[in-house]
């Protein structure tokens, strides 16, 4: 929520690399955390569902207030009781956020009580030396502010009461942030300005997304387990490299839209808005299993929100396929023709070369070609072959230019646009892509009368 009307999805400025205050924000499962992000920053960033644990990763989101930027990381609920190999893994990524932030926000729910949990909590806050605000959430009603007195036990500072819900108390919360905030400040990163590439890393269920971007990031950023459906929400990670500077959102597993419901609907539908955000989809592939139609299904999701596609085909070092007869197998049935890196998240192999197509892919998905190439690129084509004619009148192309990146898009003009055949704009856009170097990337072709 802002003062001044705007609003601010993802933040690409996590501490690792930020140039912004961080605030943690911490608590016991279903305190309403990542309703309360969302309010805090306007957005509808994390995924909010009535059941409990459906964050489990750390999540960055950028906010405003009073003129003054700082980033939420929304995390999973901490729960010390769960001994489960997830919880555990919670628990680890809830350390490593309030070691990475300048602040915390520990939010409880105000109609549950003061849990065991939460005592936990608690020491857990104490014992990082942070500014804390404790937040009562869930006091719907303002006449039972006095919910909130409850929490005294817990031997924090005065508890704010708040609804995430409904709005209440949230500028008095916003206020209380920009106190214990420290000023905008640099924390050691890049220097030059450079903006990262914008990439999605998506695949089926279980492919090995988050150990691939594990491995890519060189720490644990997002939790791996053998569970499928671990992720649930879009987690963005930036990534410096010798190859470039990377934001990569791991998004949870893939399926088909048909058969997902509930929590999972949510979290892919905030695959799809990943893809939405990003210029190149690493789309990874389980070496061990093959190629599916699910695979090529999601190659096309990528390439239908117009992005860059390479795809990563992870577990290489299990695996026993004949690369060139799967590269084949890719370039029949993925119009974009993604070129195909063996990957392993567990030995580190091919990630460099990953890294490398991804940034030659930024650079072409951005580039845009002299006119004078692309007509001669357009009258070479057409001496390949016969233009299309219907009724005895036969296609003329007159010019092609290039009028938009990020994706590349190209106008014909033509002398009639009904002539244009299926099988000649896939010809023209072929010609372009090997021309060009623009194998993986968007070609969208206008064809305009003169």
């Amino acid at each position: 929520m802002s003062d001044t009307g705007d609003t601010h999805g993802d933040a690409d400025c996590e501490r690792g690399y930020g140039r912004l205050p961080t605030i943690a924000v911490v608590g016991y499962p279903n305190a309403g955390k990542s309703t309360l992000v969302n309010r805090l920053s306007g957005t509808r960033s994390t995924v909010v569902h009535e059941t409990p644990g459906v964050t489990r990763d750390r999540k960055a989101v950028e906010a405003e207030w009073n003129g003054r930027r700082f980033v939420l990381i929304d995390t999973g609920g901490f729960d010390v009781a769960d001994r489960s190999q997830l919880a555990r893994a919670i628990r680890e990524q809830v350390g490593w956020a309030i070691g990475e932030a300048d602040a915390v926000l520990f939010v409880v729910d105000a109609k549950a009580g003061p849990l065991p949990g939460d005592h936990e909590i608690a020491q857990l806050v104490r014992r990082s030396r942070l500014p804390v605000l404790l937040v009562a959430n869930k006091i719907d009603d303002p006449r039972k502010g006095d919910l909130a007195a409850q929490f005294y036990e817990l031997g924090l500072d005065e508890p704010l009461p708040v609804s995430a819900i409904h709005g209440i108390g949230i500028g008095e919360l916003l206020d209380g942030i920009l106190e214990i905030l420290p000023e905008s400040h640099h924390i050691a990163g890049p220097e030059s300005g450079e903006q990262p590439i914008p990439g999605a890393i998506v695949g089926r269920p279980n492919a090995g997304k988050s150990s691939l971007l594990n491995a890519i990031a060189g720490e644990k950023r997002v939790i791996v387990s053998e569970v499928p459906g671990t992720t649930r929400d879009a987690i963005d990670t930036i990534v410096e490299s010798s190859q470039g500077l990377f934001r990569f959102v791991d998004t949870a597993g893939m399926r088909k839209a048909a058969k997902v419901s509930g929590v999972e609907y949510y979290s892919y539908l905030r695959s799809l808005d990943s893809l939405e955000r990003a210029h190149v989809a690493i789309v990874v592939m389980d070496a061990t299993m093959g190629v599916g139609e699910l695979d090529i299904t999601i190659c096309s999701e990528a390439a239908k929100r117009g992005c860059a596609t390479v795809i990563a085909l992870n577990k290489w070092d299990a695996a026993k396929l004949d690369i060139d007869d799967l590269r084949g197998y890719v370039r029949r049935k993925v119009r974009q023709q993604p070129l195909v890196v063996p990957v392993s998240a567990v030995t580190g192999q091919g990630l460099d070369r990953l890294l490398a197509v991804v940034a030659d892919l930024e650079s072409r998905y951005t580039a845009h070609i002299p006119t004078a190439e692309l007509n001669r690129a357009l009258a070479a084509a057409n001496e390949l072959r016969s233009l299309p004619s219907k009724g005895g009148r036969r296609l003329k192309t007159y010019f092609i230019a290039q009028f938009q990146t990020a994706p590349p898009r190209f106008a014909v003009d033509v002398n009639d646009r009904s002539l244009i055949t299926r099988d000649y704009g896939f010809f023209v856009e072929n010609q372009l892509r090997a021309r060009f170097l623009l194998d993986g990337v968007p070609v969208i072709i206008d064809f305009k009368e003169n």
